[in-house]
């Protein structure tokens, strides 16, 4: 007996945030010698939750015949995350935003096959991709539900414009409306936009939330400029490229402890020193402050301030110190913008480079030409950072003028009491004194009482 292979149309590249895949003819049986693979990709920075309602295939202990195989990557190269047969129900969680779903049946014991429910979900709390129109941001609900909002309570900055999905909340952010801004500068075009957290009413005892996103256009190359900022206070940050980087405050050119402490306040004039570090066992990389911005806003929108630009210094103040392996650091004298910003919040692009390749772009310096020339190996990022505030707009100075000025009014109600009180006193005396003179002069300067005269 010989058996043919069915011509089965299954499988193919799928795209998207969420999704189902079901096998051929489901919920029916299969065919037999049915064969599907299934590529899938989620957004960037994120990773992928399969669920499987129903696997109904021949059962075996070691899945030889018929299964369900998942792999956690773009092909069946990949790792092997899982491989389902049986009747069963299961839930899989793959490390990438990638995978790859395959369905095989032999030729006996056709059974219902398998269905499967797949959503993406972001590897922290938030996740943001760009593409050549629009935006996708994914939130987890758990960490919208932990600040004491829901999925309802958000939107963009066109409150019109609300979440695409509740689990995972997702927005698709088109930068032709839905209020987001765009900037073109130095031939870079700037998308950005922002989701509000907010609720009704008179008061709130929930924190102030907005997740700021921007995507940064080049002819060349796409990045993803993603934080949240709690209270007006940058509380976290998801950056794209090769390595995460950091950037803090140090309290001196020591560069031994970073400031913790947020907002970070300081004298006008004081110098301000930042350190850029790039999360790496690898000694052979530098970084390279390519462009640092800064700005009153948490979102960045105008005005900005230039402190330096494609590496060349635009401040007067601003200085760089030699970069290390993993690092780079600079500092500037502090600033506040004029119409009454207390916050300065800072922006910087960058650059990733091996400390052993002479024509990399952190050995280029100033690039005022139209393209900056890479060079061989390189690697961009994007970190933020905030509020700088100066002190003078600190709380415990705000109170103690306050209570100057409370002090002051007391005082001043206390004399102009006292000043009454006399006032009143001295009229009261000169009316009595008045009445006793006028009394005085109507009775008869002669008229004296005598004795009675006795006998």
């Amino acid at each position: 007996m010989t058996f043919n292979r069915c011509d089965v149309k299954c499988g193919g590249n799928l795209r998207g945030y969420s999704g189902k895949i079901s096998s051929p003819n489901y919920p029916n049986r299969h065919q037999p010698f049915t064969y599907c693979v299934w590529h899938v990709e989620t957004p960037k920075n994120t990773k992928a939750k399969l669920s499987f309602s129903e696997v109904f295939v021949e059962p075996d202990v070691a899945c030889r015949f018929d299964f369900v195989a998942v792999f956690d990557g773009p092909t069946t190269n990949s790792p092997l995350k899982d491989v389902l047969c049986g009747r069963t129900v299961g839930e899989v969680e793959t490390s990438s935003n990638a995978f790859t779903l395959v369905f095989s049946a032999d030729y006996a014991n056709n059974y219902f096959g398998f269905s499967v429910d797949y959503i993406a979900t972001p590897k922290a709390n938030s996740s943001l991709s760009c593409s050549g129109d629009s935006m996708t941001v994914l939130i987890n609900p758990d960490y919208i539900n932990s600040l004491g909002y829901n999925a309802n309570e958000l939107t963009l900055i066109n409150k019109t414009c609300v979440a695409n999905s509740a689990n995972p909340i997702v927005f698709e952010v088109p930068f032709g409306s839905c209020g987001t801004v765009k900037k073109v500068k130095d031939h870079t075009v700037y998308y950005t936009n922002t989701i509000f957290a907010s609720t009704a009413g008179v008061i709130t005892r929930h924190r102030q939330l907005q997740i700021i996103v921007t995507c940064e256009l080049e002819s060349d190359s796409i990045a993803e400029i993603m934080y949240v900022t709690e209270n007006d206070i940058i509380q976290d940050q998801a950056e794209s490229g090769k390595y995460d980087v950091s950037l803090a405050f140090y309290p001196n050119e020591d560069f031994i402890a970073p400031v913790l402490e947020s907002p970070y306040f300081i004298e006008l004039n004081e110098s301000v020193f930042l350190q850029a570090t790039v999360q790496s066992s690898d000694p052979d990389l530098t970084v390279f402050v390519d462009t640092c911005f800064a700005s009153p806003q948490a979102n960045f929108q105008a005005p900005n301030y230039d402190l330096i630009r494609r590496g060349c210094i635009k401040d007067n103040t601003y200085h760089n110190f030699p970069s290390g392996s993993r690092y780079a650091r600079f500092n500037f004298s502090a600033f506040k913008f004029l119409n009454a910003h207390p916050s300065v919040y800072l922006q910087c692009q960058l650059v990733i480079c091996d400390i052993n390749d002479s024509g990399s772009r952190c050995n280029q310096g100033c690039v005022t030409r139209k393209r900056r020339d890479l060079g061989s190996t390189m690697w961009k990022t994007n970190a933020v950072l905030g509020p700088l505030r100066l002190k003078r707009h600190s709380e415990p100075e705000a109170a103690g003028s306050v209570s100057e000025k409370t002090e002051d009014v007391v005082k001043t109600d206390q004399t102009s009491l006292y000043v009454m009180g006399i006032s009143v006193l001295v009229i009261n005396v000169l009316i009595l004194a008045f009445v006793v003179l006028r009394y005085s002069r109507r009775e008869p300067r002669g008229y004296r009482y005598h004795a009675v005269a006795t006998h």
